[in-house]
C-alpha cells in the first residue's frame, strides 16, 4: 500500500494537484462562487466561496489515502499482495481524477464554460480501461476486484470473473471516452457513465454464478 501511495507517478499528480490548487487561490477572485456539485441536468447546483470550495480535492484526496492505508494495514501483507496491481492502478487514478476535477473548477472560475460532466466522462472513461486491463491480473483476495463469495475460494473462476468484468470494463470506458466527445446533452452522458460501471458488473455476477453452477 505504501509503495502505491507514495510511488512516483502518485506523488507527481499530488504534487500537481498542490500546484493547481495554489493557482485557484492566486488566480480566481476572492469571494468567487464556484460550483461543487451538479445535477442530472449537467448544471451545477451547489455554489461555494473559493477558499472552501479549492479545499475539497485536496482534502478528498488526504481523506481516501488514509482510509486505504488503513484497509492495507487492517488487510495483512498476504491479501495486499494478491491486491497490489489493483492498488497500483487505482490510487494515481484517484489522484490524477481529483487534479482534473480540481483544474475543471479552476478554469470555470476564471470564466470558461462549464464542462464538469463531460470531463469526468471522459477521465472515468480512461479509468475503466486501465482498470479493466488490470483486473485479470488480481489474485482472490478481500480488498480488489469483483468479490462473490462463490468465487473468493476459486482461484479458476476468480480469474474467470474478473477477465470477463475488465474486458466489459475496457468497452464501457471506450465508449465513455467516445460518449464524451461526440454525445452533447449531459443527462445522456451521465446515463453512459451508470451502464458502464453497472452493466460490466451485472454481467460479471451473473457469468459467475452460473459458471460456479455449472462447474458443481
Amino acid at each position: 500500500m505504501k509503495q502505491a501511495l507514495f510511488s512516483r507517478i502518485n506523488l507527481a499528480l499530488a504534487a500537481a494537484l498542490a500546484a493547481v490548487t495554489l493557482a485557484g487561490y492566486l488566480l480566481v477572485p476572492a469571494g468567487t462562487m464556484l460550483p461543487i456539485h451538479w445535477g442530472p441536468s449537467g448544471e451545477a447546483d451547489a455554489f461555494w466561496p473559493r477558499d472552501t470550495a479549492l479545499l475539497l480535492t485536496p482534502v478528498a484526496v488526504v481523506t481516501l489515502s488514509v482510509l486505504l492505508a488503513f484497509i492495507g494495514n487492517r488487510a495483512g501483507p498476504e491479501q495486499m499482495a494478491s491486491s497490489k496491481h489493483a492498488f497500483a492502478t487505482v490510487i494515481p487514478l484517484m489522484t490524477g481524477l481529483m487534479l482534473t476535477i480540481q483544474g475543471s473548477i479552476v478554469l470555470i472560475g476564471l470564466g470558461y464554460p462549464d464542462q464538469m460532466v463531460r470531463v469526468i466522462t471522459l477521465s472515468l472513461g480512461v479509468m475503466l480501461i486501465l482498470v479493466g486491463n488490470v483486473m485479470p491480473k488480481t489474485q482472490p483476495n478481500a480488498i480488489a476486484g469483483v468479490r462473490l463469495p462463490w468465487i473468493m475460494n476459486d482461484p479458476a473462476l476468480w480469474r474467470a470473473t474478473q477477465r470477463l468484468t475488465g474486458m466489459l470494463f475496457v468497452a464501457g470506458g471506450i465508449v465513455l471516452v467516445v460518449c464524451a466527445l461526440l454525445v452533447q446533452h449531459p443527462t445522456w452522458l451521465i446515463a453512459a457513465l451508470l451502464a458502464a460501471f453497472l452493466v460490466p458488473l451485472l454481467v460479471g455476477g451473473i457469468y459467475s454464478y452460473r459458471l460456479a453452477n455449472h462447474t458443481r
